[in-house]
């Protein structure tokens, strides 16, 4: 069944199975990073940035006019926090999340043949590494070389896991700034960050022209809308609508999204 029909399907069963739900609104929390992600969410800041506030930003509040009744209050906090608060049912949602196993104690994934479905991700981004202009650092893809220390990581991001996976050492900053800022002193070897944020920085900033993206990418992961366990306790039918919806945005409005921050 195609996706639209399949939306349309379980969007008509929502409102019939769920009729006290579907004639009061719901309002959906949804927390993300206080951090750039350009062009997912824009600001170093705890404030929601208007009117531009980020691709991403913008398709969850796109939820409103797909889904009856429905409304979302987004809010920011460090990556870290909004995990501990979609644990806690503080918040109902939490993005931009990557899939671990660990993450299954946290929160809920769209899910289909007993995995997590890719299908109805929000988006996909690369991390790569990076590295001083003229370290020996190298990756070929499958492993490194020349790293003669630790690797600077995001704080609570799944890339932690990955690189402890491949038995290398990692030190994680709360913020990007502070990683780049241990890649400068000689704290670590090298960085492990989402493209889409590095780049933006190094773009944009004269005191990290040293600093270079090493190719190919180190991993390409889809991201997803995590939904607490408490929402999708309370709201199942609704939790797979959610989903569904994004994975229509996602491709009927995401580029043209993307495009307005370039």
């Amino acid at each position: 069944m195609p996706l639209k029909t399949r939306m349309l399907f379980i969007s008509l069963l929502f409102t019939l199975l769920s009729p006290a739900i579907a004639q009061s609104e719901v309002i959906f929390r949804a927390a993300y990073e206080n951090a750039s992600q350009p062009p997912n969410y824009i600001g170093d800041t705890s404030q929601i940035i208007n009117p531009k506030p980020g691709a991403a930003v913008e398709l969850i509040k796109l939820l409103e006019q797909s889904i009856p009744n429905f409304k979302v209050e987004l809010m920011r906090f460090p990556w870290k926090q909004c995990l501990l608060k979609l644990k806690d049912g503080d918040i109902d949602g939490a993005f931009n999340g990557s899939f671990t196993q660990e993450r299954l104690a946290i929160g809920t994934y769209p899910w289909k043949n007993s995995q997590v479905d890719p299908g109805r991700r929000l988006t996909t981004m690369s991390y790569h590494f990076y590295r001083l202009k003229g370290s020996k650092f190298n990756w070929d893809g499958q492993k490194t070389s020349g790293l003669d220390g630790m690797v600077g990581t995001p704080l609570a991001f799944s890339i932690v896991g990955d690189l402890k996976k491949m038995g290398i050492q990692t030190l994680s900053a709360r913020d990007i700034q502070t990683n780049f800022t241990n890649l400068l002193r000689g704290k670590v070897t090298a960085l492990a960050l989402q493209d889409v944020t590095a780049d933006f920085h190094i773009k944009r900033k004269t005191g990290l022209k040293l600093i270079e993206k090493v190719f190919p990418a180190l991993k390409t992961k889809p991201y997803y809308l995590m939904i607490s366990k408490q929402f999708n306790t309370k709201h199942p039918e609704l939790s797979q609508i959610i989903w569904n919806t994004i994975a229509q945005l996602r491709e009927d409005k995401l580029p043209e999204l993307i495009q307005g921050y370039y």
